[in-house]
């Protein structure tokens, strides 16, 4: 049987990146849908094709452990936003292998935040609460690398 101190080091790694902030602990699915767009052949009116459209991307949601840095970090970003800035971020998330290797990279490009929610979750007894925030942002484009 493992030692169980190795294998909760196991159990919790992450298998991402973020350059969000430091403290990233999820991020949803990111998804991206194409819708059908009528298409003639300018030939024949009863005759009717589609082609994909542009790119319609989802939401996408960062779950970060509470941290000052963190906090600090993703407040001003919504801030400024909220201030009516243009403060649009570049952010790019890394899926990684067991051995810690990039396997896909994700450029999430012109960010806008959306929502943001605290959530704490308490732990019982006089160790404190673990405080999580959840940001959603609506991304303008992605590619991948």
């Amino acid at each position: 049987m493992a030692d169980p101190k190795s294998m909760r080091s196991k159990i919790y790694t992450s298998y991402f990146s973020c350059d969000l902030c430091d403290h990233v602990s999820s991020v949803s699915p990111i998804t991206a849908r194409f819708p059908k767009v009528p298409a003639s052949d300018s030939r024949h009116h009863d005759y009717r094709r589609f082609q994909p459209g542009q790119p319609i991307y989802g939401n996408i949601v960062f779950t970060v452990i509470d941290h000052d840095d963190s906090r600090s970090k993703i407040k001003g970003w919504v801030k400024d936003c909220y201030e009516g800035k243009d403060s649009r971020k570049d952010l790019t998330v890394e899926v990684l292998n067991q051995g810690g290797d990039t396997v896909r990279t994700f450029n999430l490009i012109d960010c806008f935040p959306t929502s943001l929610d605290y959530i704490d979750i308490g732990s019982g007894g006089t160790a404190g609460t673990v405080g999580k925030i959840r940001l959603e942002v609506r991304v303008n484009r992605i590619t991948m690398a």
